[in-house]
């Protein structure tokens, strides 16, 4: 396979080009995972996180599965009820 040279910006991302975005059947929302790999970097689509994984970016991932699983109307009724827990607590610290 043909390598592609991409530049880093100041915020240390890289554009994927549409054609691999493409063969790898990535779309915006998904989750990969970066692994140092024999100098290099490997990058993996996933649809689950590992276990023991509590990083921020894995807990994301992990809601993102789960509420893709979910019927419709239950993401909504979720949806309703974290609206109203973040309600309340903006109310007590105000």
């Amino acid at each position: 396979m043909k390598g592609t040279y991409k530049l880093i910006d100041a915020k240390g991302r890289v554009y994927l080009p549409k054609e691999i975005r493409e063969r790898l059947e990535l779309e915006c929302g998904d989750f990969v995972k970066l692994t140092e790999q024999d100098g290099g970097l490997f990058l993996q689509k996933v649809h689950l996180i590992e276990m023991g994984d509590e990083s921020p970016e894995a807990v994301e991932a992990y809601v993102h599965a789960a509420a893709a699983a979910m019927p419709r109307e239950k993401r909504v009724e979720l949806a309703a009820l974290l609206l109203e827990k973040m309600r309340k607590e903006e109310w007590k610290n105000e």
